[in-house]
């Protein structure tokens, strides 16, 4: 009855938040003065508060709940396995809010990032329902450390800086707005996708810096840096190109 109860409440919550949940840009503009970044962080409380108490009402239903016959095991397993499914809900309505915010202000490092964490709170929710199938979860605590070491590694992986950079060139293709200060900050990594996907002149004008740093590589072996190494490549494509400062130019958000 108590978790019955739960998820009656989980459901009443969803349907009176469907709206705003999956209202997106519609749902913006009839709402007076709320903005993406509020609208995304909602999403995102909503999710972690979710998960969290999801993960908390499992935890005390799979140590109080009773499994004496086949009966009860029937139940359990569909009661939370129902919660499990409900909250996967709030983590895909996340991830849309996020998807809105970055296609109206563009990626970044940040917002990549938090991603990643609600994608691990997805399979973190996932390996939960596994978890209530089997009606066993001694595995759970070390399957999600396990996840999220992964989530970081593919993070690292996947050069951040350069899947930003990319993404932002091809919004650039499509929309005409660029915010070149966020692109210069974005390092070395960042170099190769930019020098790839903007115009020439334009490419040079972004890394024509003139509040950059100004140091350079001893040429040590012990300073000796992958990204470095491929940003130099790149900057080299560009370097007679003659920069016109064309970049300040484009209408930033």
């Amino acid at each position: 009855v108590p978790l019955g109860t739960v998820v009656a409440l989980f459901v009443a919550f969803l349907v009176a938040q469907s709206a705003a949940m999956w209202g997106g840009r519609d749902y913006l503009q009839r709402t007076t003065g709320l903005t993406y970044a509020e609208y995304v962080h909602q999403g995102f409380g909503q999710l972690t508060t979710v998960t969290f108490l999801t993960l908390v009402v499992i935890g005390v239903a799979a140590r109080k709940a009773p499994r004496t016959d086949e009966r009860d095991r029937l139940v359990l397993r569909l009661v939370l396995g129902l919660l499990c499914v409900l909250t996967l809900a709030v983590v895909v309505s996340a991830l849309y809010r996020m998807d809105l915010y970055q296609e109206a202000y563009g990626y970044t490092v940040l917002r990549l990032a938090v991603v990643g964490f609600e994608l691990w709170l997805g399979l973190l929710v996932a390996l939960t329902l596994v978890a209530v199938g089997r009606l066993t979860g001694t595995w759970l605590p070390r399957a999600a450390l396990l996840s999220g070491a992964g989530v970081l590694l593919v993070l690292g992986l996947m050069n951040p800086a350069g899947w930003v950079a990319t993404h932002n060139v091809e919004r650039f293709a499509e929309t005409g707005t660029l915010d070149v200060d966020y692109l210069r900050s974005l390092g070395d990594d960042a170099v190769p996708s930019i020098v790839a996907g903007l115009p020439e002149r334009t490419a040079a004008c972004v890394l024509d810096d003139p509040y950059g740093p100004t140091e350079t590589d001893d040429g040590g072996a012990w300073s000796w840096n992958l990204g470095r190494e491929r940003a130099d490549r790149a900057r080299a494509e560009v370097a007679a190109v003659p920069s016109d400062r064309s970049c300040l130019t484009i209408a930033r958000e």
